[in-house]
């Protein structure tokens, strides 16, 4: 997951401390982070990060809001065809396949979501992703439908089945699969669900 030309706006001193969690989180995971192990990849001291948070999970409330706002930044943007932006973006949340350490920043960030039940930060940071990337999704099917690239189609309830599809199958890639292995029949799955929306695909079919 790149982050190019993400975080410039923040503080430098917080901009610092998040990218120092990021290779953190890269290189040990979520289980295994510490604030010793952020310390180190920051070059400061341990007492530092305690001036600013009062402890792994306070810091990682921060680091969440730093790697969704990271994601939302690097979506693909618009200027495209709405069916090519859409599985542009499919392909953004579900890479077929994905190294190591990336897998282990992805796994963070599911680990993190399991927290939500629990934790009202973590949830509203997770409301909030998810309603971005409904916004998203309904913008592209709405220009579709308007473009003839979709049927015409309930672009709220159809947005919803699509982020929902997404969201499990992300899951599901980080708790069955291995890095490496390809998910190819999920993707598959989801582009059979596209097509049906797709006037190209359903115009094929006559």
């Amino acid at each position: 997951m790149s982050f190019e030309g993400y975080g410039e706006d923040m503080e430098p001193g917080k901009r610092d401390i998040m990218e120092a969690t990021h290779r953190a989180v890269r290189e040990h995971g979520y289980s295994d982070l510490t604030i010793q192990r952020i310390a180190d990849e920051f070059g400061r001291s341990k007492a530092l990060l305690y001036y600013h948070y009062d402890g792994r999970d306070d810091l990682l409330i921060d680091f969440l809001d730093y790697i969704l706002g990271g994601f939302l930044a690097n979506l693909p943007e618009g200027g495209t065809a709405p069916r090519e932006e859409l599985d542009a973006l499919v392909d953004r949340l579900l890479p077929t396949t994905v190294d190591e350490e990336p897998h282990r920043l992805m796994l963070a960030m599911f680990e993190l979501r399991m927290n939500a039940p629990h934790d009202d930060a973590v949830r509203e940071q997770y409301v909030e992703v998810e309603a971005q990337l409904r916004d998203i999704l309904e913008d592209i099917l709405r220009r579709g439908i308007e473009a003839n690239d979709f049927v015409d189609v309930d672009v709220d309830a159809e947005a919803e089945a699509l982020l929902s599809l997404l969201v499990g199958t992300r899951a599901r890639r980080l708790t069955v699969y291995e890095p490496d292995t390809s998910i190819e029949p999920l993707k598959r799955a989801i582009d059979a669900h596209v097509a049906r929306i797709s006037t190209a695909d359903a115009d094929s079919d006559d």
